[in-house]
């Protein structure tokens, strides 16, 4: 059986923004990309309020080997949107140096939190935390394992 996981953030708003952000800092490609105006061209019935025209109703961009698909609405519209501090994207090399300069761009946008510094620990020769400025928790890790 062949298939794929991808992780699905829902930005509540905030999408295209996202989507600039990690083409900016993590050389995302832009695969798909569909917002509300477009998707009311081809669905006269769908619905959306004034202002949000530029609302993302579906994306998938490619980051390094991986990909991962933004939108806004709520996956579980029987609780309140929240973005949460229980899960996290994890970027990983054995290039030291790809993960240390993509650290560093990241930590140079006014709007990055660090919540580890960038440096060696245990089980990787470089390791940081940041949170991106949507509430995206990432972990920059070099690897030393193949997997």
């Amino acid at each position: 059986m062949s298939f794929e996981m991808i992780p699905f953030l829902s930005l509540k708003g905030r999408g295209a923004e996202a989507i600039h952000f990690y083409e900016q800092y993590l050389g995302a490609e832009v695969l798909f990309k569909k917002n509300y105006e477009e998707m009311k061209e081809m669905d006269p019935h769908f619905t959306y309020e004034e202002g949000q025209e530029n609302y993302i109703t579906h994306s998938v961009l490619q980051i390094g080997k991986n990909k991962i698909m933004i939108a806004e609405e709520e996956m579980d519209k029987t609780r309140p949107w929240q973005l949460s501090n229980s899960s996290s994207l994890c970027i990983q090399s054995k290039d030291y140096s790809v993960i240390e300069t993509m650290y560093k761009d990241l930590i140079t946008h006014d709007q990055v939190d660090i919540l580890t510094p960038f440096e060696k620990n245990v089980f990787s020769p470089g390791y940081g935390i940041v949170r991106d400025p949507f509430g995206i928790v990432l972990q920059l890790t070099v690897t030393t394992h193949d997997f």
